[in-house]
């Protein structure tokens, strides 16, 4: 029987189809490593802080390009689908 953790390793992409990320997760003697890349330019995105809770796989994202950064959670629902929840952060400025 396979469990979520079976179910969250290979690689991922939007269902659409409409993002460059690509996320591919392994799993290693330590647990679950991500690695994450955009697939138009090939850029690697440094990945960190990555926990497994046994139902949702968690880690944050920077892109060094544009210094974007994000934490993601990634919820299998099935062994061909999963949702993705985002968190970014960004500067804001005050208004005059």
């Amino acid at each position: 029987m396979s469990t979520k953790m079976d179910w969250i390793v290979g690689r991922w992409e939007t269902w659409d189809e409409d993002s460059r990320v690509v996320y591919e997760i392994q799993k290693t003697k330590r647990g679950l490593k991500v690695r994450a890349f955009d697939k138009t330019d090939a850029e690697e995105y440094v990945v960190s802080k990555t926990i497994w809770d046994g139902g949702s796989l968690c880690f944050e994202i920077y892109v060094p390009s544009t210094k974007y950064r994000t934490r993601n959670t990634l919820k299998p629902v099935s062994k061909s689908k999963l949702i993705q929840e985002i968190t970014f952060w960004e500067t804001w400025k005050k208004m005059k």
